[in-house]
Parts: structure tokens; sequence; C-alpha cells
């Protein structure tokens, strides 16, 4: 369960009540610690570092977020090199993703010694249950489950014997072909890995409408939010001859996307940014489809971040694109930026918004 509770600064931001509930048990874990950590930190304050703790993120805020709490932190795909110090307990707020759930529980079973444990964190649809008894099942334990506040649970796992096989992660690692018409690649832990983004599609369908506003077509074009590649991928169909901007704040969206770059011939440059921070343009055109799964609607300073974003980047009278759900008030904001804000398309939920700087 989610709560609302108000910053000092007077603005709503979640409180995730099952990580609330790992937080409390931090100062009793037998150390070394590994952390995996995901989607669910993002805005919450981060307890005090604790000695001899290791972090593990995939996306880079977060990895700023904990760094800037003093945490060591490895920031990649969930890759755990092999030279990674011993662990004794590993402790993960389990994330939306099955996949991932499950490779995250096969990395910690396989590296935690025996009598190491694994404590796990979330709610009932989060699947808890089933995660923690699986996790058990496979190490001759039982998963030893105990509810707390606002509807979370802990589960802590004692590892007796080495993993008798691995939960099924789809292959987490593995950048895999997702469409032939284009060719499309993408893999777990990308936000909406196996399907085409009905948003996206959208934008693309409409590009060339976009396209017409321009008096020359544009040289330079940034993706931002870029996830697998899509809207690049499909845009430059029609803009062939383009340099392409793409940045995203997950490190195996930008895998993903660089597979897609390379296989279509992208002429590219990718980064992994927390929506464009530390990246300067001028690029001729922003193409955006926001994180709106992740609280976009609920928090407006990321609707700013998008719009500032793609402001801060485009060169003089430049344009920018954006796909949202028709509920966020993405052409409002945006005119405290930009010359003109235009609704282009409002259909099957989500509109898009054309921007002239």
């Amino acid at each position: 369960m989610a709560k609302l509770r108000h910053t000092a600064s007077g603005h709503e931001v979640q409180t995730d009540t099952a990580l609330a509930a790992l937080y409390q048990q931090f100062p009793a874990f037998e150390t070394p610690v590994w952390w995996f950590a995901d989607e669910h930190i993002a805005d919450m304050p981060v307890p005090a570092a604790l000695p001899n703790w290791q972090c593990f993120t995939n996306r880079c805020d977060i990895a700023d977020q904990l760094r800037a709490g003093n945490y060591q932190t490895d920031l990649g795909d969930f890759d755990i090199a092999a030279d990674f110090d011993q662990v004794q307990t590993v402790c993960y707020r389990v994330s939306k993703e099955k996949a991932l759930v499950h490779y995250l529980i096969n990395q910690a079973l396989s590296r935690l010694p025996i009598a190491g444990k694994l404590v796990l964190s979330g709610h009932k649809n989060d699947g808890l249950h089933s995660y923690a008894k699986k996790a058990a099942s496979v190490v001759g334990a039982q998963a030893h489950i105990k509810k707390w506040d606002g509807g979370a649970y802990l589960a802590t796992v004692v590892k007796l014997q080495e993993p008798t096989e691995s939960l099924d992660d789809s292959q987490y690692p593995v950048i895999r072909e997702i469409a032939s018409a284009p060719q499309l690649f993408s893999k777990p832990g990308v936000f909406g890995w196996q399907k085409q983004d009905r948003g996206s599609a959208l934008l693309i369908e409409h590009l060339p409408a976009f396209l017409s506003l321009f008096s020359t077509p544009p040289k330079r074009v940034a993706d931002i939010g870029c996830g697998y590649g899509y809207i690049s991928v499909r845009a430059a169909e029609l803009l062939t001859d383009v340099e392409w901007l793409l940045t995203d704040n997950n490190a195996s969206a930008i895998l993903a996307a660089r597979k897609n770059c390379e296989v279509h011939q992208l002429k590219h440059e990718l980064v992994l940014a927390d929506c464009a921070m530390g990246i300067y343009g001028p690029v001729d055109m922003v193409l955006c489809n926001p994180p709106f799964h992740q609280g976009f609607a609920v928090a407006g300073s990321l609707t700013d971040r998008f719009l500032a974003a793609a402001h801060r980047l485009l060169a003089s009278r430049g344009r920018a694109m954006f796909v949202v759900n028709q509920f966020i008030p993405l052409e409002r904001k945006a005119l405290g930026l930009f010359r003109e804000a235009t609704v282009l398309v409002e259909q099957d939920g989500f509109k898009l918004v054309a921007l002239q700087k």
C-alpha cells in the first residue's frame, strides 16, 4: 500500500509501506548486506548508511539517491560480478515485474552462504507470499512471513542448502526479439518490454502531421525516456538523415535501446540520465512518452522536469511532441516555458501535445 505524505515544500509524495517496513529491519541485519533497490525507493528518504552494505540498482536516479546517503552502490542491469564480497543478508522490496523478482531471488540464493538470510518485503498483491514460498522451497527452508502496518509483509528465508533449481526468470539478462516488422529487441527490466506501447504507437501514427510544422527537416532529435528505443526506431523510418540522442534513467532500457539503434543503423548517442539531467542540446526536435506509470499523473513536479528538459535541449524555435494520459494537464503547464502548446490528437485515453519553443 502506498500512502501520501507531504514534504516541507508542500508536494505530495508516495510512501511505500512495504519499503518502510523493510527499513525498520536494517539495523538488525547481519552483515555483509546486499540491498537490491528498485523504483519503490524513488523520492522516499533513505535510512542512514550502515557499514558493510552494498546496493545494486538499474536506475541512475536511485543510484544517485543511495550514493547521496553514502551507500556503496553498483549501477547496472543487476549484473552482480563474481568478485563482489561475500554476503550474509540480502534484502529486497519486491519489484512489479515477475521476471526481475525471480532473477534477483536466484542471484541471492546462489550467492548467500548456508544460514544466510533473504529478506523480502511487499504486499499481497505484489505476490510476496508466493515469492517467499518459492524461494524457501528451493533451499530446503520455510518462509517466515509477518504482517506489518499498511498491509505490508516481511518474509525471511534462511538458506539451508544450495538451490535445487532456479526460479523461472524468463532469461532476464537476454536481449531478445519482440517484433519483426520492424525488428525490435527488448528484455525484462524495461517498462512494457514485451509490447509496443499504445501511446508511443499513437505518436508515431501522427508524426507526419507534426513534421509538417517544421520549415526545415530536423537534423538532430532527442528521445527523452526512450525505453528500448521504439519511438526512435519508428521515427527513423521517416527521418532517414538524423542524429539521434536517446536518454533514459534505466540501465536495462539503455542496453536494449543500444541493440535497436545498432540493428537499424541509427546514428545515435545514448545517455543514462534522469529526465535528461546533465544533457544539453541543441536539438531540433524532442519526442517524449514520459513515465506516467511511475506516478507522473500524481507528482506534478515530474511533469515540470520533463518539460524543462525538453525546453533546455531544444534549439531556438525547436519543437517537441509529448504523448501523455488525457487527464494530465501538460499543455497548461507547458505554457510557462513554451511559446505554443497545442493538443493535436485525443484518442484511446491519450493525447498528443505539440510544443514550440
